[in-house]
């Protein structure tokens, strides 16, 4: 039997829960065991490709017994989601295949077999016995459940290697009872946020500065997974090193408990220089206990620091870094964006297999699954609120849906800047106040300061909050020869406009900041009766928006379709009028086009009607237009209530009568023109359905004519055969798009590795 050497069992027997592991982390647990604890270097395999080896070895392996075995070794892991699960020989049917080849070709001559499933001695002895038999394979060794926690358990070093396993077992039976006790305190704050934990690129660089310099500093973004990387080094301390670990509140708290007689302490200390803006009184008193902590380092302590970026931006330039050279030798900078593809899916996997979220929604979401890790804007902090219930109750549970929780989270971000300082919540409103675009060196107008002012900021402490934010909240870029600030992420602009008009006080600078179409979308000129809207304007307020709707470029179609859906429906008599008023051209411009029910144009017409705003030559110019087009398109939008109030009763009943007179006697000629203006390819019942509608309008118009009802009746037919006749004509080959979409995405599905995603709901 293959078998590492092992030491004494420090706990009594536990299993951990490995079936919540997931396949993936599974199969990384065991190649850490045998390459990290047992001392070979594995070659691991793609999870499609692996041929039947999920790793592989050649050289020699010692065992327990003295015996030497040699030769290649191919590494296999079995993994299932059920708890209690028993291992089979005929659950390893495809694995004896596997091993059959293998061995012919030389590549197994030892098979080793990890399962999280329990493992029987009979059902040992039964596939121990079917593999030996393989021809070419010399040696079999398994591994279930049992003994693979036993692994764990003896293995401090494993352990820290593998952090999350502590979440999976009976920390109490890992422990003694101090340190249990300490670990108990460290992870009461994180939930079971260790049981996901992931094993990242910058966890590894964070225990290797322990190690190197018995000093880590771990810096990042907010969200990113600070201290989450912290607990786990702190109760990998206690485990590996035998650390008495302490979590430090400030500087005299160190003091306090720093022994110098003691030399296995180690200290954790979280936001060290404020938790979401800076502490100038915390940063001074580090500054004086530094070389009391470099004393500390020299006798054998581990510290640990931790502190948001831009935090630890405004504090450098106030360190004595001769004091404690260590600070820059050992920070650890976690970049968000650089987490690895792998680390990104095992981290939603686990928040997602492990959170509180129901089967049914694991159920639901498991297909959408495999795209989001690769969304740029994914961090720790996103995976968590999927996991969670709390935050997934409006998600639409689509690549869409998951796609915009991610790329917009709006709410997560208000947090962070409502809780800044003033000066940096200052810095932040400037960006905004300039529409994202803000030039370096700053010169604020007097309105500007005047909302720095209304905020709480100072100038002199605005111009040290940009250094501080930059590459966090804003980042500061060249472009075209001069310096300028940006948001470092839309969303964050979006963030801070819902949070000023939230305050009346602010008004000025959430209308001057935030975009015209966030605007339109958001607030409303006097109360027009709209539930929810975010602010209602008031009349003194009026000017500063229409200065600002004047810079919009309206040449642009979706421009102003935006400004008219605001006219129409967000504003009240009083605001129309100074708007009008100051744009003279504004209603000449207005245009009435096909089709009149969708209109954002002729919305703004009926309004300026409703509040006797339309001048009457303007409104015989909207008339002639619209019956023009009921009779040239043909577009029965004029049947619409709003719309036909734009006419009186008698221009009413003449454009009825031109209707009859003119359109239904010539409708035959009319599907006529439509055929001919067809475009081949294009989907027939979607070409020809305005056409349809307008007919079935004017049939509901005119039910008590039989003489009109038949005639539309017919030519409604006609389009029909139309339409099929078109539709024989496409191509053989041409599919639904949807149809052909979800084609492609099955056979790239096909293509790729395995999901680590595959068994997340069970």
């Amino acid at each position: 039997m293959l078998e590492p050497k092992q030491s004494k069992v420090q706990a009594t027997e536990i299993t951990y829960e490995l079936h919540s592991l997931g396949w993936k982390a599974f199969q990384d647990l065991c190649i850490t065991i045998i390459s990290d604890i047992w001392g070979h270097t594995v070659q691991s395999f793609f999870d499609s490709h692996d041929g039947g080896r999920d790793g592989a070895f050649h050289g020699a392996w010692n065992s327990k017994q003295g015996e030497s075995f040699h030769g290649a070794f191919t590494v296999q892991c079995k993994f299932t989601a059920k708890r209690d699960k028993t291992l089979t020989l005929s659950d390893l049917k495809d694995e004896l295949a596997k091993a059959e080849r293998l061995a012919s070709r030389g590549l197994a001559d030892n098979y080793i077999l990890f399962t999280n499933a329990r493992l029987t001695g009979v059902s040992e002895e039964k596939i121990k016995a079917a593999f030996e038999k393989t021809p070419g394979l010399k040696h079999f060794a398994a591994y279930g459940c049992e003994r693979i926690s036993q692994i764990i358990r003896n293995s401090p070093r494993l352990r820290m290697l593998v952090p999350r396993v502590y979440g999976l077992g009976d920390l109490s039976q890992i422990l003694d009872q101090r340190a249990y006790a300490q670990a108990g305190e460290i992870l009461s704050a994180l939930g079971d946020d260790l049981s996901k934990f992931v094993r990242t690129d910058a966890y590894q660089k964070s225990a290797q500065a322990l190690i190197n310099h018995g000093f880590v500093l771990l810096l990042g973004e907010p969200a990113c997974g600070k201290s989450t990387i912290a607990a786990a080094l702190a109760v990998g301390a206690l485990d590996e090193w035998g650390c008495s670990t302490i979590k430090i509140c400030d500087a005299n708290h160190f003091k306090t408990h720093w022994n110098p007689h003691e030399p296995k302490q180690f200290f954790w200390v979280d936001d060290a220089f404020g938790a979401t803006q800076i502490d100038w009184s915390s940063t001074f008193d580090w500054n004086r206990v530094f070389p009391h902590i470099q004393a500390a380092i020299k006798s054998g302590a581990k510290i640990l620091f931790t502190s948001r970026d831009y935090i630890y931006n405004r504090a450098k330039d106030h360190f004595k870094e001769s004091a404690l050279p260590v600070m820059k030798e050992s920070q650890v900078v976690i970049h968000v964006q650089n987490i690895t593809l792998l680390e990104r899916e095992q981290i939603l996997y686990n928040h997602i297999k492990l959170g509180s979220q129901p089967n049914k929604f694991k159920k639901e979401i498991k297909q959408y699954l495999s795209k989001v890790p690769s969304i740029p804007q994914f961090t720790p902090e996103i995976a968590r609120r999927l996991g969670n219930p709390f935050f997934t109750k409006e998600l639409h549970i689509s690549d869409w849906g998951l796609n915009n929780f991610i790329v917009h989270p709006k709410e997560f971000l208000r947090e962070i800047i409502q809780t800044i300082d003033k000066e940096s919540l200052s810095a932040v409103a400037l960006v905004f106040m300039r529409g994202g675009v803000l030039p370096s060196p700053i010169d604020p107008t007097p309105e500007e300061n005047k909302a720095v002012s209304l905020i709480g900021g100072s100038s002199d402490g605005v111009r040290r909050a940009f250094t501080a934010l930059n590459e966090s909240l804003l980042i500061r870029t060249l472009e075209n020869g001069d310096h300028i600030y940006r948001f470092k992420h839309p969303t964050i602009r979006d963030a801070f406009a819902s949070l000023v008009a939230d305050d009346l006080e602010l008004m000025d600078i959430y209308l001057a900041g935030s975009p015209l179409e966030k605007l339109f979308n958001e607030v409303s000129c006097g109360d027009v009766g709209i539930d929810g809207v975010k602010v209602i304007i008031p009349i003194n307020r009026y000017d500063i928006l229409i200065t600002r709707i004047k810079s919009l470029g309206t040449s642009k179609w979706h421009n102003n379709l935006s400004l008219n859906r605001f006219l129409s429906r967000r504003c009240d008599s009083k605001f129309l009028e100074s708007f009008t008023a100051s744009n003279r051209q504004f209603i000449q411009k207005l245009s009435v086009n096909p089709y009149l029910y969708w209109s954002s144009e002729v919305d703004v017409i009926v309004r300026l009607l409703s509040f006797r705003l339309l001048p009457e030559a303007e409104r015989l110019r909207v008339v002639t237009a619209i019956s023009e087009l009921a009779i040239d398109i043909p577009d029965s939008g004029f049947l619409k209530a709003e719309i036909k109030s734009l006419m009186t009763p008698d221009e009413l009943n003449s454009l009825l009568d031109k209707v009859k007179t003119k359109l239904i006697p010539n409708l035959d000629k009319e599907i006529v023109q439509w055929k001919r203006n067809y475009n081949y390819g294009d989907d027939p019942e979607e070409y020809f359905e305005e056409l349809k509608d307008a007919l079935e309008e004017y049939k509901n118009e005119f039910e008590e004519d039989k003489t009109i009802t038949e005639k539309i009746d017919n030519t409604l037919k006609k389009i029909d055969l139309i339409v099929e006749e078109l539709k024989s004509e496409l191509p053989e080959d041409k599919k639904d798009k949807e149809e052909l979409f979800n084609q492609n995405r099955h056979e790239d599905d096909k293509n790729n590795r395995r999901s680590i995603f595959d068994d997340v709901d069970l």
